[in-house]
């Protein structure tokens, strides 16, 4: 995860840097263009350069979440929020506390989990309604994302790689957690479990990991 913060910063520090200045100089020769197929050449030059600039801070923001250095519940409820405009699909965030103190590895598994709960949500449920419970009690990080979609069988559930939450399980297991998925006819529910004690913290990972791969139940 520093490897991908380290790259985000290096997208945004050069590729972005070197895209605005492009910017600036298609600006300039717009404004001072007097031929109509020059102007015509820079106009499409800066659609293609906007292209790009939107997909650089596209991929900075999948490396590190700029908002996750607003906490955790913030960065869930932007989640929740971006998901809503984006799909029509109602989301409600309830949290333990307005802010939940987590190690910066637990944020980013949790972020994960909630971010990918709710793209399985618009490509697989047909949801109209979407709940997040984002708690620390008791000494144990908990996100459950549910809906009331149409649900999964057996089969799909045991598909764990076409829902890419094989890779979840393998994040949470890293830091000593664990990915249960559950599914019937009135929806679905993600349930990501983290002990916060330091101990508990790095886990038995590669146990966990083994494990996850022998279970055939959930996703």
């Amino acid at each position: 995860e520093q490897e991908r913060a380290d790259i985000a910063r290096e997208i945004h520090d050069d590729i972005g840097g070197a895209l605005a200045a492009v910017k600036l100089d298609l600006a300039w020769v717009g404004r001072h263009a007097t031929e109509e197929g020059t102007l015509s050449h820079v106009n499409t030059a800066m659609e293609m350069l906007q292209h790009a600039l939107g997909a650089s801070q596209r991929i900075m923001m999948n490396l590190r979440p700029p908002i996750l250095d607003q906490g955790l519940v913030a960065a869930v409820q932007w989640l929740a929020s971006s998901f809503e405009r984006r799909t029509g699909q109602r989301v409600v965030v309830r949290r333990s506390s307005e802010f939940i103190d987590v190690p910066r590895a637990v944020q980013l598994v949790a972020y994960r989990t909630a971010q990918e709960g709710l793209t399985n949500i618009s490509k697989h449920a047909q949801a109209s309604h979407v709940d997040i419970d984002l708690n620390d009690r008791e000494g144990v990080l908990t996100l459950e994302v549910t809906d009331n979609g149409v649900g999964m069988g057996p089969d799909a559930l045991r598909k764990a790689k076409s829902f890419g939450l094989l890779g979840l399980r393998e994040r949470a297991a890293k830091v000593g957690g664990w990915l249960d998925v559950s599914s019937s006819q009135s929806g679905t529910a993600l349930i990501l479990s983290i002990p916060l004690s330091p101990e508990a913290m790095p886990g038995d990972a590669d146990h966990n990991i083994q494990e996850l791969h022998d279970q055939s139940d959930f996703v």
